[in-house]
């Protein structure tokens, strides 16, 4: 038997047989897995192992009380929790915490309620970004049991606990240097300055830029760092001082402040480092940044040049910019309030500090006093003395450096000092000034941190976060390691209370009685140390003591009878000056030298006599605790120790108040590998800090916890008679399966999980391999006598199919040879006919062939001679024909030669003759008549040429003719010699048959006769057709000469009009100019004396007109502008006296409108009479006379009704104007009065007031009478509906009473199913009259608004209707204006910041709904287009400036989504708009523009400045809406609508009556509605974005962009969580994410269903075959979207389905599927990608505004709504 940890539980030799694997020591390794090749038994006293890693077999010596540890199986390879091993031992815990950290890299894995930390020393920053935050924070409680451990698990746990149970929490972070304590107290506070302070910095909204307390307390680390970390051999970054951050929170859980405590500071690195170390960071980065202008006056050098920074030799950091480290330590002081000045004076003191360690002293020998200084030391002296450090008195300082005073009785004796007591007293002086501004900058970070409001002050929940050294052990162990070691001794004695806490209590929650075991305390070692007498106490009994040293200190415990007989204290045997404590981590010896000195931490009184005698206020207010414990009569001041344990006090009452949660940092090498996990280190560091403890404690009572329903899901196989009772009574299945193969006292039932001793898992995993092996093998034997069987049937049956088959052969082959014999002689002789007739075939053709073929030829030769002479005839007659066309061509081209230059003699003379004519008006008419009789002639030449071109034409045709009759002789050609080919073939044939044939050779003779004059004739033809050729090359010169004539000739004509042309503009533009000038004569306005003059001018100087035309059409321009100038002037003066003169004419412009109301209406009346007239005499069908006839009738009602309406308002109107009690006095003065009229908000005053009052009237009348037929038409409908429901009401009384009568199975199905659809239907009935009864509510306050003063009766069915319209249609406002006229699309604004003011900041987006969609945008177009046809630059700067403020102003301080996307839709509108309207040439913008937009463009100015600040616009209203508006009400509806919907639910129906769904549901039915609240949301962001006349571009980037946080904030969700990776789950997560994609196809948003692609292919992984037959497929196309990490993470976290596969994927699996996944990383060269595990889930695209979008909307027909108000500020003109 042997025993492990716990309880020492045995375990019987039965569980040591052939192929268990158990662990053995290794000097090199700790502890290496081997396999046992026998069975161990009683009597063996050596076992034969096979060693794993190196395959070497192996005599182990075998003792019974001590058997080597048993491994944990396969399944348990891995564990995220330490304590869910089988076995629990050292080599389990040390293995699976190599296996996680090396084979999948990772960092954190629990060990109970510790988490390890396992420094990797590499880039892990993917795993602690916004997202992970996010994910994390978003599981709340269940975050440690559902996703991966992490440092943000227990953050998140820590602060859900605070919030759960209002109970203060502390997070322990502990760990030797180097291991990465720092950084991960960093992660925790960063992770609750997110939770805890985003949601506060977001509810602020206060314009005070400050940072939030959450910025001020991760602030607080750089500054920490700088001061407080130094580089070690170990760490580059180590922290030489523990703290613990209380970070306070307010009632709404807010961070509301933060406090710092600090412990031991080690001080002596400031004066001394080991080799390869540095001293603190905050020198280095002082001396890398000395150019900066807090350090301009302080001379600093290189960190080489002060001794103490140079000592370590190893000043830089490989990867650290110290540069970059002090700007971040300044920035860091801003944040924290520490001013400027401030921050000079602490780096002054600093300087101080380096400058006081460059002072050297010299002496004769070491042991002499000083006698002075070294060489150039006195320069640095008067430096540190300065006024630009320290500020103190140099004499007295070079004094009290190298003396001392003793005092002895009344008198004082001065002492001089050796060189090393010299060097101790500057060393002690710089620590305290260090040390002392240390103190002072944590009180200063801890008054900032704490906001000092009431709610900071009130505020008693806090979450501690403690960063201290773990346990350390070097060579030499001095004060510093004895003082931490101590505090480990009482953090661990702390934490070993907590975990058997925790184990006792969870033992209690499940109500199952345990032992009560004996844990290993502590308090000994602790009463050692601190109890009277103690090493503490001695110590500072020592220190009181005037002469007291370490060596009367040591024999001082020595010789104490109770110190000699403390077990954890060991003395030297010999005279060593060291003493041996034993502490739980390991047994440390501590060297006495420089422990009273290093406790005492005192400075010579002289020295800090001079320090209060500073200059320096800043160093005196650092000092000043100092100063006032060392003034004479003071309390002795507490020695170093005595302070450490009274802090220490403090601290373990702190924790004890808390709930703790532990951290234990490992650093798994020395050499800082990356993802290297060196076993002898990482051992001493779980020793050291309590892993093993806690995992002792949890192995002596039950270690391994089970869920019910999991344990039935591995275990069914071992309890099958309970067929399916592991899925309905779990908790039965499992105490029966355990109670048949276990002892009873070896596992326990709880409430909610089943507890298991130690290794009986693994007992458990081994029965079950057991019961599958030997049901593998039952299947086996009965598969294989089955085969058997069916494998001697089948060979019977089929012998005697061969023996069947084999005789009917035989049968056959016999017949078939009778049959050949037979069709031998039958063949024989048909092939002996054959071969006779053939031959005498072959000779009768030999003969009939020569005879045709002597024939053939005879006649081809007497056609081929009639049709060489033909060919000859029509080639001489073409040939004739062409040389006299030429002849004739060139003759006519020398004759037009000579017209055209006569006729240009003639031009040129008559040019003259027109120059001196041109000085009339009659010269252009007779010019204009010239040019047209020089067209009709040109036109004439034209014609000829043509005509010519025509003859060309023709012969070309010819010419084509001879081409082809050339192409066909060529052919004849060739058959002739083919056919003399084959009668030199005939002639070696006959030569053959010579003797036979002789009579035949006068033929032949004859036929060589003909052959030669063939060839003859061929050569004829030849020369025929290079002649033939040659002039067809002479015809195509000449063609070519005629196309450059007529080239030449088109030319000619072209620029002849063209310069008509010109002429004619010039002629057109003279006659406006006479036209104008003319106009100018006769107006009153004009100066008529000039002009007559400049006239006069003009026309008496003829000849210079063509010259001078230039300034005189500017000299008329201008005069026209003065004239337009004069008649504007008269026109406002106009106006004016119209407006002044309104208020006394009041009532004849009513009676004027009146009147011309009626003679509209008699022109009505008019008109329709002589339609019926016409209508009457016209005649035709009687059908289409009484629709006409009822339209005029239905009409004339319309008029009349619209005419009593006017009546009532125009008497209103008197009514108004007759009850003011005095008319305003016209006002005569300047433009102001105008536009005072104008901008008043009184409109009872002037006649347009009325106007639009009546308009108004006018406006709310037509909305009153749509909206009361939507309210009429909506009751009916609603009528209809109800009927509907009540239908359907009865219809499920009817299928419950058929579901309560049936008495089948199939019936009650159908009637549920059945009663399940109408339910469906009936809520979304009730949804749907909810929606509509929002909109109609809406609808009724705007008509309350439009109309007060009508209200419907209490008995009026409209007025009870819940009804306004389907939602589909859109109101809009138009003004109804009685003086409407056509504009130019220009709108005039008078008032800029009140337009700005009532068009942007107080347009609502309720009632911009109802305006023309993007109508803002539109308007502010036309007043830029107004500007820029006045070229006023100003004024368009001004109204831009004042809507670009307005936006700015709304961009960043609004939240309200409706607001936001209201302006985000019409500031990208305005954006394109300018663009479209733009002058600049871009073909983009203005291809589809229409001649009217063309003509509207902007043409003054350049708005491309304009267009920059409305870009910027767009993506800051961009982003606010999408991180403001979108993404709060996102984000919480992702996880549970893609991941957590579950569609079946829906399926099966309510549990309870119909009406449930209406009321309050539980949190299982809001899951089940979580996809449809998504769609919901979805569809109220695309409705509020078309409303507003969004275009595809913004929708589609906005979609885009919500797509894409879908798909990453849900795949994040699914790596990490265990409990979604299934196979089920992946079918309903498949399914959510095709509704929405369904949802965006719907929506005109198919292109964007490809960003779901990745987590489309996450649920193909799930659902797949996860096997190395489908290896391929798993890291194809199938997984494409996805990288190696994420594919590897879904892998290991995936759960095997209960009914399709049994076990996990295993680790060979896993590693072949890496491999293959980077390789196809690299060839596809997205290698960069594979090490990020997470898709960015709050990242935001930034808005690509380079897409351009037209717009059709024309110009001229926008109008101003009277329900904006905009007809005082602005008018279209």
């Amino acid at each position: 038997m042997t025993t492990t940890l716990g309880r020492g539980d045995t375990y019987p030799l039965e569980n040591y047989k052939k192929g268990t694997r158990v662990w053995l020591r290794d000097s090199e390794h700790v502890w290496i897995r081997a396999e046992l090749l026998d069975d161990l038994t009683f009597s063996s006293t050596v076992v034969r192992l096979l060693r794993e890693h190196d395959g070497e077999e192996v005599l182990e010596p075998l003792k019974p009380e001590a058997l080597p540890f048993l491994a944990n199986p396969d399944i348990l390879i891995g564990k995220d929790d330490l304590t869910a091993l089988s076995y629990l031992h050292e080599p389990a815990v040390l293995h699976n915490l190599r296996y996680r950290f090396e084979n999948r890299e990772a960092i954190y894995t629990y060990c109970g309620i510790v988490l390890v930390a396992i420094n990797p020393y590499a880039d892990c920053s993917q795993i602690y970004g916004d997202d992970v935050i996010g994910i994390y924070g978003n599981a709340g409680n269940q975050g440690r049991s559902d996703l991966d451990p992490h440092i943000y698990a227990i953050a998140a746990e820590a602060y859900y606990d605070m919030k759960e149970y209002e109970k203060n929490q502390s997070i322990i972070v502990s760990g030797e240097s180097g291991a990465g304590k720092t950084v991960s107290a960093k992660f925790v506070m960063k992770y609750l300055a997110n939770v805890a302070g985003s949601r506060k910095h977001r509810r602020s909204g206060s314009s005070d830029n400050s940072p939030g307390v959450e910025s001020r307390v991760l602030a607080s680390n750089p500054i920490m760092e700088s001061i407080g970390n130094a580089k070690t051999i170990r760490n580059d970054n180590s922290s030489r001082f523990g703290k613990f951050i209380q970070i306070n929170f307010a009632d709404d859980f807010s961070i509301a402040g933060a406090e710092m405590k600090t412990y031991l500071l080690e001080k002596s690195r400031v004066v001394f480092q080991s080799k390869n170390e540095r001293n603190y960071h905050i020198f280095y980065q002082m001396c890398a940044a000395s150019g900066h202008p807090l350090l301009s006056g302080l001379g600093l050098n290189t960190s080489d040049d002060y001794i103490y920074t140079n000592q370590g030799q190893d000043p830089s950091i490989p990867g650290v910019d110290d540069k970059a480290d002090f700007n971040s330590l300044v920035k860091a002081f801003d944040i924290l309030k520490i001013d400027s000045s401030r921050q000079a004076e602490i780096f002054r003191i600093f300087a101080g500090v380096l400058e006081l360690g460059n002072i050297v002293f010299d002496s004769a020998t070491a042991d002499s006093a000083v006698v002075g200084f070294q060489k150039g030391c006195e320069s640095t002296i008067q430096k540190v003395c300065s006024e630009s450090l320290f500020a103190v008195d140099s004499s007295a300082l070079k004094t009290w450096l190298t003396a001392r005073e003793i005092r002895a009785g009344g008198e004082v004796v001065r002492k001089l000092l050796n060189v090393s007591d010299a060097c101790a007293n500057r060393d002690a002086l710089a620590k305290m000034i260090y040390a002392c501004l240390f103190n002072w900058i944590v009180d200063k970070i801890n008054e900032n941190l704490d906001q000092g409001t009431a709610k900071s002050k009130r505020s008693s929940k806090f979450i501690g976060v403690l960063d201290i050294y773990g346990f350390e052990t070097f060579e030499i162990n001095s004060f510093e390691q004895f003082c931490i070691n101590y505090a480990n001794e009482k953090l661990q004695q702390q934490f070993n209370q907590h975990v058997f806490k925790l184990e006792q209590s969870e033992y209690e929650k499940e109500e199952i009685s345990w032992v009560r075991i004996e844990f290993y305390d502590n308090q000994p070692c602790i009463d050692l140390i601190e109890a009277r007498p103690g090493v503490i106490d001695y110590l500072d009994e020592q220190c009181k003591m005037g002469r007291g040293s370490d060596a009367d200190w040591l024999s001082q415990m020595a010789n104490c009878p109770k110190l000699k007989k403390a077990p954890h204290l060991q003395m030297p045997k010999f005279k060593d000056p060291s003493f041996v404590v034993k502490h739980f981590a390991a047994d440390v010896s501590y060297k006495i030298d420089g422990f009273l000195e290093k406790n005492k931490d005192t400075v010579n009184e002289q020295l800090l006599d001079v320090f209060s005698k500073t200059k320096f206020s800043f160093l005196k207010e650092v000092i000043r605790d100092i100063l006032a414990s060392s003034s004479t009569g003071a309390k002795r001041k507490k020695t170093v120790a005595c302070q450490f344990r009274d802090s220490l006090a403090e601290l373990i009452s702190v924790l004890s108040s808390t709930r703790p949660h532990y951290v234990r940092c490992i650093k798994p090498n020395d050499d800082k590998e990356r993802f290297y996990f060196e076993p002898k280190r990482a051992i001493q560091q779980l020793r050291a800090c309590g892993v093993l403890e806690t995992v002792r404690i949890s192995a002596a009572g039950y270690p391994s916890r089970w869920a019910y329903d999991e344990f039935g899901r591995r275990y069914r196989v071992l309890y099958p008679e309970g067929k399916a009772l592991w899925k309905q009574k779990p908790k039965e299945f499992a105490k029966l399966a355990c109670a048949k193969w276990l002892e009873p006292e070896k596992f326990a039932l709880g409430k909610t999980k089943m507890f298991f001793r130690v290794g009986q898992v693994a007992r458990l995993e081994k029965i079950r391999q057991d019961v599958l092996a030997a049901s593998a093998l039952r299947i086996q034997t009965t598969w294989r006598g089955f085969v058997a069987r069916r494998r001697y049937t089948t060979l019977l049956n089929s012998i005697r199919v061969i023996q069947a088959v084999g005789r009917s052969f035989l049968a056959y082959r016999r017949l078939k040879y009778l049959q050949m014999q037979r069709a031998t002689i039958v063949i024989q002789t048909a092939f002996r006919g054959h071969r006779e007739r053939k031959k005498f075939n072959q000779l009768r053709n030999a003969v009939i062939a020569m005879q045709a073929i002597q024939r053939g030829n005879v006649v081809r030769a007497q056609v081929l001679a009639i049709r060489y002479e033909k060919s000859a005839l029509t080639i001489q007659r073409y040939f004739r024909g062409y040389l006299v066309r030429r002849e004739q061509i060139r003759r006519v081209q020398k004759i037009v030669k000579v017209q055209g230059c006569v006729r240009r003699w003639l031009a040129k003379r008559e040019l003259k003759k027109l120059k001196a004519e041109r000085t009339t008006v009659m010269f252009w008419s007779n010019k204009h008549q010239s040019l047209e009789k020089k067209i009709i002639e040109m036109q004439g030449r034209i014609d000829n040429l043509a005509s010519e071109r025509n003859s060309l034409a023709d012969r070309c045709v010819e010419i084509d003719d001879l081409r082809n009759r050339i192409a066909n002789l060529t052919s004849e050609r060739e058959c002739l010699v083919s056919e003399s080919t084959r009668l030199t073939a005939r002639i070696s044939e006959l030569s053959e048959v010579e003797s036979q044939f002789s009579a035949q050779s006068s033929r032949l003779s004859a036929l060589e006769a003909a052959f030669a004059q063939l060839e003859a004739q061929n050569i004829a033809v030849t020369r025929e057709l290079r002649e033939a050729n040659a002039t067809m090359s002479t015809m195509r010169d000449e063609v070519s000469k005629l196309k450059s004539i007529n080239d030449d000739l088109t030319s000619t004509v072209n620029s002849e009009r063209e310069k008509c042309r010109r002429l004619e503009a010039e002629s057109q533009e003279m006659r406006q100019q006479l036209a104008s000038n003319a106009d100018l004569i006769v107006s009153e306005f004009s100066r008529t004396n000039e002009l007559r003059a400049s006239m006069r001018s003009t026309s008496s100087d003829g000849h210079s007109l063509p010259d001078a035309s230039e300034p005189l059409v500017r000299k008329m321009q201008d005069s026209i502008d003065v004239l337009r100038t004069h008649c504007a002037l008269r026109d406002r003066d106009l106006s004016r006296l119209q407006n002044s003169l309104s208020l006394a004419q009041g009532d004849v412009s009513d009676v004027a409108f009146e009147a011309q109301r009626r003679q509209d209406l008699e022109v009505e009346v008019a008109r329709l009479k002589r339609e019926i007239l016409e209508l009457c005499h016209g005649g035709g069908d009687q059908s289409a006379s009484d629709i006409y006839l009822s339209g005029l009738i239905e009409d004339l009602d319309n008029v009349r009704l619209e005419n009593c309406q006017l009546r009532t308002m125009l008497s209103t109107a008197f009514e108004r104007r007759s009850e003011e009690h005095s008319p305003r006095p016209p006002t005569d003065g300047d433009d102001s009065c105008y536009f005072s009229t104008a901008n008043s908000d009184d409109g009872n005053g002037s006649l347009p007031s009325d106007r639009e009052y009546v308009d108004e009237q006018l406006e709310r009348e037509r909305l009153i009478r749509k909206l009361k037929a939507a309210n009429i038409d909506l009751c009916r409908q609603l009528h209809t509906r109800d009927k509907t429901i009540s239908e359907l009401e009865e219809h499920v009384l009817r299928v419950k009473g058929i579901n309560n009568d049936g008495s089948s199975e199939a019936s009650s199905s159908s009637a549920a199913g059945l009663h399940a659809r109408v339910f469906c239907d009936n809520m979304f009935l009730q949804q749907t009259v909810n929606r509509q009864a929002m909109e109609l509510s809406e609808l009724r306050s705007q008509l309350r608004g439009w109309s007060e003063d009508l209200t419907a009766s209490p008995g009026d069915p409209i007025s009870a209707a819940t009804a306004a319209g389907d939602g589909t249609e859109v109101l809009r406002l138009t003004a109804l204006d009685a003086n409407s006229h056509a504009h130019s699309g220009l709108l005039h604004v008078y008032n800029v910041p009140e337009f700005a003011r009532i068009l942007i900041f107080e347009l609502k987006p309720r009632l911009a709904k109802q305006l023309t969609p993007c109508l803002p945008a539109y308007l502010l177009l036309a007043a830029f287009r107004f500007y820029d046809r006045e070229k006023d630059d100003t004024a368009i700067t001004s109204l831009f400036g004042a809507a670009h403020t307005v936006l700015r102003t709304i961009g960043t301080d609004s939240n309200d989504p409706d607001i936001l996307s209201l302006w985000l839709v019409n500031t990208w509108r305005l954006f394109n708009l300018l663009r479209q309207y733009s002058g600049e040439e871009n073909a983009t913008w203005h291809e589809q523009n229409t001649d009217k937009q063309n003509s509207h463009q902007i043409a003054n100015f350049n708005l491309e400045p304009l267009r920059n600040q409305l870009k910027l616009r767009v993506e800051v209203l961009y982003q606010s809406y999408m991180k403001k508006a979108i993404e709060p009400l996102l984000s919480p509806k992702i996880v549970p609508g893609i991941l957590q919907h579950d569609s079946t639910q829906l399926l099966a129906g309510p549990s309870g009556p119909p009406h449930a769904g209406l009321t309050r549901q539980p949190s299982k039915d809001i899951v089940a509605r979580a996809l449809d609240d998504l769609l919901e949301l979805l569809n109220v962001v695309h409705m509020r974005l078309s409303m507003h006349g969004a275009d595809e571009v913004l929708i589609g980037q906005c979609f885009w962009q919500i797509t894409q946080w879908i798909c990453a904030q849900a795949l994040n969700n699914l790596m990490y969580r265990k409990d979604l990776c299934k196979f089920e789950k992946a079918i309903q997560i498949k399914h959510n994410v095709s509704e929405i994609q369904t949802w965006l196809f719907k929506h005109g948003l198919g292109h964007i269903r490809a960003v779901l692609e990745p987590l489309v292919q996450a649920c193909h992984l799930l659902q797949s075959r996860k096997d190395e037959g489908n290896l391929d497929t798993l890291c194809g196309e199938m997984t494409s979207a996805l990288n190696p990490k994420q594919v590897v993470s879904i892998l290991q976290h995936y759960t095997p389905s209960d009914s399709f596969e049994e076990d996990p994927i295993t680790i060979d699996f896993l590693t072949k599927v890496q491999v293959k996944l980077v390789a196809r990383a690299v060839a596809t060269a997205a290698s960069d990608d594979t090490d990020k595990l997470l898709i960015p889930g709050t990242l935001l695209t930034p808005f690509n505004s380079e897409p351009f979008v037209y717009s059709d909307v024309a110009l001229e027909t926008l109008t101003l709504p009277t329900c904006l108000h905009l007809g005082s500020v602005a008018r279209f003109v």
